[in-house]
Protein backbone atom coordinates (compact mmCIF):
# COMPACT_ATOMS: atom_id res chain seq x y z
CA UNK A 1 0.00 0.00 0.00
CA UNK A 2 1.34 3.64 -0.83
CA UNK A 3 1.01 5.70 1.74
CA UNK A 4 1.19 9.64 1.87
CA UNK A 5 2.15 12.43 4.47
CA UNK A 6 1.51 16.15 3.96
CA UNK A 7 3.11 18.01 6.56
CA UNK A 8 2.52 22.22 7.48
CA UNK A 9 5.95 22.48 9.42
CA UNK A 10 5.46 25.07 12.42
CA UNK A 11 7.25 24.91 16.45
CA UNK A 12 4.22 25.81 17.78
CA UNK A 13 1.99 23.52 15.72
CA UNK A 14 2.95 21.22 12.93
CA UNK A 15 0.08 20.03 11.56
CA UNK A 16 0.51 16.34 9.28
CA UNK A 17 -2.14 14.56 7.55
CA UNK A 18 -1.63 11.00 6.14
CA UNK A 19 -3.34 8.93 3.90
CA UNK A 20 -2.51 4.95 2.28
CA UNK A 21 -3.93 4.71 -1.31
CA UNK A 22 -6.95 2.55 -0.93
CA UNK A 23 -8.06 2.95 2.94
CA UNK A 24 -11.23 4.61 3.38
CA UNK A 25 -9.88 7.97 5.09
CA UNK A 26 -7.01 10.31 5.62
CA UNK A 27 -5.97 10.52 9.21
CA UNK A 28 -4.44 13.66 10.49
CA UNK A 29 -3.64 15.74 13.73
CA UNK A 30 -0.78 18.35 14.92
CA UNK A 31 2.23 18.31 16.81
CA UNK A 32 3.89 20.86 19.12
CA UNK A 33 7.46 20.38 18.52
CA UNK A 34 8.54 23.17 21.35
CA UNK A 35 7.64 25.70 23.57
CA UNK A 36 9.82 29.65 23.36
CA UNK A 37 11.90 28.11 25.73
CA UNK A 38 13.17 24.79 23.23
CA UNK A 39 16.23 25.49 20.84
CA UNK A 40 16.04 25.00 17.58
CA UNK A 41 17.92 21.41 17.54
CA UNK A 42 15.53 20.33 19.77
CA UNK A 43 12.78 21.17 18.03
CA UNK A 44 14.01 19.69 15.00
CA UNK A 45 14.78 16.47 16.98
CA UNK A 46 11.35 16.49 17.87
CA UNK A 47 9.91 16.69 14.41
CA UNK A 48 12.12 13.27 14.00
CA UNK A 49 10.83 11.67 16.53
CA UNK A 50 7.21 12.75 15.46
CA UNK A 51 7.68 11.70 11.73
CA UNK A 52 9.47 8.68 12.92
CA UNK A 53 6.75 7.71 15.04
CA UNK A 54 3.95 8.10 12.77
CA UNK A 55 6.09 6.33 10.00
CA UNK A 56 6.65 3.26 12.23
CA UNK A 57 2.30 2.91 12.91
CA UNK A 58 1.82 3.73 9.11
CA UNK A 59 4.18 3.06 6.45
CA UNK A 60 4.25 5.78 4.07
CA UNK A 61 6.91 6.42 1.23
CA UNK A 62 5.45 9.79 -0.09
CA UNK A 63 6.20 12.84 1.73
CA UNK A 64 5.33 16.60 0.82
CA UNK A 65 5.22 19.70 3.26
CA UNK A 66 5.20 23.85 2.69
CA UNK A 67 7.48 25.41 1.01
CA UNK A 68 8.75 27.93 3.50
CA UNK A 69 7.52 31.72 2.28
CA UNK A 70 10.34 34.07 0.44
CA UNK A 71 11.71 36.72 3.29
CA UNK A 72 9.68 39.44 0.97
CA UNK A 73 6.30 37.76 1.96
CA UNK A 74 6.57 37.37 5.35
CA UNK A 75 4.78 39.69 7.65
CA UNK A 76 3.91 40.38 11.55
CA UNK A 77 6.78 39.86 13.84
CA UNK A 78 8.61 37.31 11.90
CA UNK A 79 12.81 38.33 12.47
CA UNK A 80 16.17 36.12 11.18
CA UNK A 81 15.27 33.67 13.52
CA UNK A 82 12.09 32.62 12.57
CA UNK A 83 13.27 32.26 9.27
CA UNK A 84 16.25 30.47 10.48
CA UNK A 85 13.62 28.03 12.37
CA UNK A 86 11.01 27.47 9.51
CA UNK A 87 14.13 26.83 7.21
CA UNK A 88 15.70 24.44 9.46
CA UNK A 89 12.41 22.74 9.76
CA UNK A 90 11.80 22.14 6.26
CA UNK A 91 15.58 20.60 5.83
CA UNK A 92 15.24 18.82 8.74
CA UNK A 93 11.88 16.92 7.18
CA UNK A 94 14.13 16.73 3.73
CA UNK A 95 17.04 14.90 5.47
CA UNK A 96 14.40 12.24 7.90
CA UNK A 97 12.84 11.39 3.99
CA UNK A 98 16.34 10.47 2.39
CA UNK A 99 17.56 8.32 5.23
CA UNK A 100 13.91 6.56 5.34
CA UNK A 101 14.02 6.27 1.72
CA UNK A 102 11.21 7.93 0.26
CA UNK A 103 10.25 7.87 -2.86
CA UNK A 104 8.87 11.23 -3.13
CA UNK A 105 10.18 14.08 -1.00
CA UNK A 106 8.65 17.28 -2.34
CA UNK A 107 8.16 20.92 -1.08
CA UNK A 108 4.85 22.38 -1.88
CA UNK A 109 4.60 26.33 -2.81
CA UNK A 110 1.65 27.88 -0.80
CA UNK A 111 0.02 29.29 -3.89
CA UNK A 112 0.25 26.30 -5.80
CA UNK A 113 -2.20 23.86 -3.50
CA UNK A 114 -4.19 26.36 -1.62
CA UNK A 115 -6.26 27.68 -5.13
CA UNK A 116 -6.80 24.34 -5.90
CA UNK A 117 -7.84 23.18 -2.60
CA UNK A 118 -10.27 26.16 -1.96
CA UNK A 119 -10.86 26.88 -5.66
CA UNK A 120 -9.10 29.81 -7.68
CA UNK A 121 -11.78 32.19 -7.64
CA UNK A 122 -12.21 31.66 -4.12
CA UNK A 123 -8.56 32.58 -3.22
CA UNK A 124 -8.42 35.25 -5.75
CA UNK A 125 -11.22 37.51 -4.19
CA UNK A 126 -10.03 36.89 -0.74
CA UNK A 127 -6.88 38.90 -1.66
CA UNK A 128 -8.87 41.45 -4.19
CA UNK A 129 -11.20 42.08 -0.70
CA UNK A 130 -7.83 42.84 1.37
CA UNK A 131 -6.40 44.86 -1.06
CA UNK A 132 -9.40 46.68 -1.61
CA UNK A 133 -9.56 46.57 2.44
CA UNK A 134 -6.03 48.15 2.43
CA UNK A 135 -6.89 50.84 0.44
CA UNK A 136 -9.48 52.04 1.84
CA UNK A 137 -7.75 51.69 5.87
CA UNK A 138 -4.74 53.03 3.85
CA UNK A 139 -2.91 50.90 5.98
CA UNK A 140 -1.92 46.83 5.01
CA UNK A 141 -4.59 44.25 5.35
CA UNK A 142 -3.35 40.53 4.77
CA UNK A 143 -5.52 38.13 3.40
CA UNK A 144 -4.28 35.53 5.34
CA UNK A 145 -6.92 35.27 7.92
CA UNK A 146 -9.38 34.67 5.66
CA UNK A 147 -7.51 32.47 3.13
CA UNK A 148 -7.14 29.88 6.38
CA UNK A 149 -10.84 30.64 7.32
CA UNK A 150 -11.53 29.36 3.48
CA UNK A 151 -9.14 26.46 4.07
CA UNK A 152 -11.28 24.94 7.05
CA UNK A 153 -14.55 25.44 5.83
CA UNK A 154 -13.29 23.61 2.63
CA UNK A 155 -11.98 20.75 4.79
CA UNK A 156 -15.05 21.00 6.74
CA UNK A 157 -17.03 20.26 2.93
CA UNK A 158 -15.47 17.24 2.89
CA UNK A 159 -16.27 15.92 5.73
CA UNK A 160 -13.00 16.67 8.36
CA UNK A 161 -13.10 18.56 11.08
CA UNK A 162 -9.38 20.10 11.75
CA UNK A 163 -8.73 21.30 15.10
CA UNK A 164 -6.77 24.24 13.86
CA UNK A 165 -5.87 25.53 10.41
CA UNK A 166 -2.27 24.17 10.64
CA UNK A 167 -4.30 20.91 10.46
CA UNK A 168 -6.51 22.39 7.69
CA UNK A 169 -3.51 23.24 5.96
CA UNK A 170 -2.01 19.54 6.00
CA UNK A 171 -5.31 18.19 5.35
CA UNK A 172 -5.68 20.71 1.97
CA UNK A 173 -1.84 19.65 0.97
CA UNK A 174 -2.31 16.13 0.98
CA UNK A 175 -5.79 16.57 -1.11
CA UNK A 176 -3.29 18.74 -3.60
CA UNK A 177 -0.80 15.99 -3.88
CA UNK A 178 -2.90 13.22 -4.61
CA UNK A 179 -4.21 15.18 -7.33
CA UNK A 180 -0.92 15.13 -8.75
CA UNK A 181 -0.30 11.62 -8.57
CA UNK A 182 -4.15 11.11 -9.77
CA UNK A 183 -5.32 9.77 -7.22
CA UNK A 184 -9.27 10.38 -6.54
CA UNK A 185 -9.87 9.73 -2.77
CA UNK A 186 -13.15 9.10 -0.82
CA UNK A 187 -13.38 11.98 -0.03
CA UNK A 188 -13.51 13.51 -3.44
CA UNK A 189 -15.35 10.62 -4.92
CA UNK A 190 -18.92 11.85 -4.34
CA UNK A 191 -18.25 15.13 -4.99
CA UNK A 192 -20.18 16.51 -7.74
CA UNK A 193 -20.78 20.03 -7.73
CA UNK A 194 -18.47 22.09 -5.34
CA UNK A 195 -20.79 24.37 -3.18
CA UNK A 196 -20.17 27.87 -1.80
CA UNK A 197 -17.67 28.52 0.84
CA UNK A 198 -18.79 30.09 3.92
CA UNK A 199 -16.36 31.60 6.35
CA UNK A 200 -18.02 31.28 10.00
Amino acid sequence: MTGFVALDLSKASTGWALYEHGSDRAHYGHWQLGSEYTPDGGVFCKLHQCLSDLHSLNKFDHLYFEDTLPPVKLQGFTNINSIRLAAGLSSHAESWGEALGMRTIQRVNLESWRPEFIGRVVSQQAKRDARNKSKQLDKKVSARGTLKALTIARCKQLGWTPRNDDEADALGILDYVLTLHQIIPPWRKDEVLRPPLEVV
